[in-house]
């Protein structure tokens, strides 16, 4: 925690000093921006995709998947019972 606040320190001392900065930014500047933020943005889109399922199990709002075995054991038991059931 230490160490946090001795990095905002220094971070708001740094950022009080500066002064002008003699640069030109040309209009390809802007364009990397747009293009950095619009990458970061389609990177965002496809970890959600890709962990959408995760994250609801995650918060409990979806079931658990079975394994594929699983399913088919339990319709045969189902019917096994169902059988029993009407002898």
């Amino acid at each position: 925690m230490r160490l946090f606040w001795f990095g905002a320190r220094v971070g708001v001392l740094l950022l009080l000093g500066v002064g002008t900065a003699h640069a030109y930014l040309d209009p390809g500047t802007g364009s990397a921006l747009l293009q950095g933020v619009l990458g970061a943005l389609a990177a965002l889109a496809v970890a959600l995709k890709l962990y959408w399922h995760r994250l609801l199990r995650l918060l409990g709002l979806r079931k658990k998947l079975e394994a594929p075995g699983q399913e088919q054991q339990r319709s045969e038991q189902a019917a096994t019972q169902e059988q029993d059931s009407r002898d």
